[in-house]
């Protein structure tokens, strides 16, 4: 992969986060069916992804009036923040995810490709003026990392196969 030089740390930036973003999709892909339905501490396993899934939705947007967001738009009954746990009856099943993680991947790949050094220091959008598009991609990435480490905890203990090390943009088999 050819090095971008013209605006390199929204390149390194960019690195970072579709890094940790790679490691999300291939936790759903990697999570037996019966684990994505299964609660862990309260909180199923697909609402932990579905949560970290929404707030890269939320924080990163494509315009700073804060269009772009949602990408989908899912049972109202199902709360992003982890203070209102989902009822029983309701769940985003492992594809829904996948198509749900493809569309915001779509999106970072639009606010990337025009994305310059100076834009990192604006506002991540409007609603948000005191947090910088850097913050909210750094803060994004760490949230990541966190969820997909308690998600592997889960996997791990169980000796299923977890989201693997994405270290920095390695090919994708």
């Amino acid at each position: 992969m050819e090095k971008e030089t013209r605006n390199p740390l929204a390149t390194a930036a960019k690195g970072q986060l579709f890094s940790c973003y790679q490691m999300l999709e291939t936790l759903v892909d990697v999570c037996p069916d019966e684990i994505w339905q299964n609660v862990y501490g309260e909180v199923p396993f697909w609402y932990q992804v579905y949560h970290t899934a929404y707030f890269v939705d939320y924080w990163l947007r494509e315009d700073r009036a804060g269009a772009g967001f949602p990408c989908v738009r899912f049972d109202p009954r199902i709360p992003p923040e982890f203070e209102w746990i989902p009822q029983e009856d309701v769940s985003i099943s492992r594809e829904t995810m996948r198509v749900y993680l493809l569309l915001i991947r779509q999106k970072l790949r639009r606010i990337f490709a025009t994305l310059a050094d100076s834009d990192l220091s604006r506002s991540a959008f409007d609603l948000e003026p005191e947090v910088t598009l850097l913050d909210a991609i750094f803060s994004q990435a760490r949230h990541i990392m966190y969820n997909v480490g308690y998600c592997n905890g889960i996997l791990r203990v169980r000796d299923l196969p977890e989201s693997d090390w994405y270290a920095y943009n390695e090919p994708i088999e």
